[in-house]
């Protein structure tokens, strides 16, 4: 009975316990990274494919009117593009 009762096994059980805690607090927390990082990979994929699929349509639209379809393409640009400044440098 005096084995039960020891302050040695206790202290074991409450070191292990702490030890066990952390370690799934690390892994939680390393699992919700996993998470937000994929969900914002994919969400970046998605809005680039729309984009993409919504200019295609423009582009299209535009020919059917009679319209450039260069000017609808440098409409969607966000960077510089040396095409389209010398499009409108040509305007």
């Amino acid at each position: 009975m005096a084995g039960i009762f020891s302050t040695k096994a206790k202290v074991i059980k409450l070191t292990e316990t702490k030890e066990s805690n952390m370690n799934k607090d690390l892994i939680t927390i390393c699992v919700s990274v996993i998470i937000v990082v994929c969900t914002a990979i994919i969400g970046a994929v998605i809005f680039n494919i729309n984009d993409r699929n919504n200019m295609a349509k423009n582009i299209e639209a535009a020919i059917l009117k009679g319209v450039d379809p260069l000017s609808v393409k440098c409409a969607y640009e966000t960077s510089t593009n040396p095409i389209c400044i010398t499009y409108a440098m040509k305007k």
